[in-house]
């Protein structure tokens, strides 16, 4: 090429370049502008009152009294405190034992619904129905088939011949613990079913086929081919739920109120108990923000796992 033509081809090259600039600044500010709704309300619904929440964890703020700052204050007093590391304890087992039952279940009900059925949508809709029920419906149905006196377990089982006395679901540490994780796990569930189920059926099944005829059995094929496929799904279901169980208040509150003994008291309820039975509203956000660092490394690892398979 000539240096006559370098140099009537450069100011077409800048003034491309130019247009490409602008052209990307104004995508640029055509983002800032759709996305600044939903920045202005996280920063006024969310960032602002966990701000303000947190501020107040370090003072001695009493309800209808003014606090003062202490700084580590509260915290230090809950590293002293017996029943805070009792509702520590409570609140990772309930979470625990409720989370990998649903998955189970929440595996085996996809599974099942997977298949080709007689009435599928039907049984789907039935399956489903626990999700969609007010929690306080679901409590208060199972307080009464949890009663010792004409409770639905306790009559079934008398007639059966299984026990010969009423069991105290709701008056005896384990069988409380026990009972409220079944309520959580009973209303849970399908969350599970579902959003494995939606995962389930984006697998092709070319995949299957190809499997069966290279001889693979069941067991095989869902190793090797289902788990695989759905994990993202299980693994973000599983964050979810473990955040929405651990925050659990109506379920244990209503059933127990943290009793027997403290033996169901979990985070959710002792904070309950601190800021509106005993006023002290410091302290008792600093009970509700123990558990933050825990979701936030929870949160943290699964998005690191997430976007190292996808890169």
């Amino acid at each position: 090429m000539s240096i006559s033509d370098t140099s009537v081809s450069s100011p077409l090259v800048k003034r491309s370049w130019k247009s490409r600039f602008d052209l990307d600044q104004q995508t640029a500010f055509l983002g800032l502008v759709l996305v600044s709704p939903v920045v202005v309300y996280l920063l006024i619904a969310q960032a602002y009152p966990f701000a303000s929440a947190a501020f107040t964890s370090f003072t001695d703020k009493r309800i209808g009294v003014p606090g003062e700052f202490i700084g580590l204050g509260n915290y230090l007093e809950l590293a002293k405190t017996p029943l805070f590391w009792q509702a520590a304890r409570n609140s990772v087992l309930f979470t625990a034992l409720a989370i990998i039952t649903k998955l189970i279940l929440g595996m085996i009900m996809a599974l099942v619904l997977n298949q080709k059925l007689v009435l599928q949508n039907l049984w789907r809709a039935l399956l489903f129905l626990p999700w969609t029920i007010p929690t306080i419906v679901t409590v208060l149905t199972f307080q009464w088939m949890y009663s010792s006196t004409g409770g639905v377990f306790n009559y079934l089982l008398l007639q059966t011949d299984v026990i010969q006395r009423p069991i105290d679901w709701l008056g005896t540490p384990m069988n409380a613990m026990i009972s409220v994780v079944l309520v959580n796990v009973w209303r849970g569930t399908p969350f599970f079913g579902i959003s494995l189920l939606g995962g389930l059926q984006a697998i092709p099944a070319e995949q299957y086929e190809a499997a069966q005829i290279d001889g693979a059995n069941v067991w095989q094929r869902y190793w090797y081919i289902t788990l695989p496929a759905i994990r993202d799904v299980a693994l973000l279901v599983t964050i979810v739920s473990t955040i929405w169980t651990l925050n659990d208040f109506q379920i244990i509150w209503v059933l127990t109120r943290g009793g027997p003994a403290n033996t169901t008291q979990v985070f959710s309820t002792l904070t309950y108990t601190t800021a509106f039975l005993n006023l002290d509203l410091g302290l008792a956000i600093a009970i509700s923000l123990a558990a933050v660092p825990f979701l936030v490394i929870l949160i943290w690892w699964a998005t690191r796992y997430v976007l190292r398979r996808e890169s």
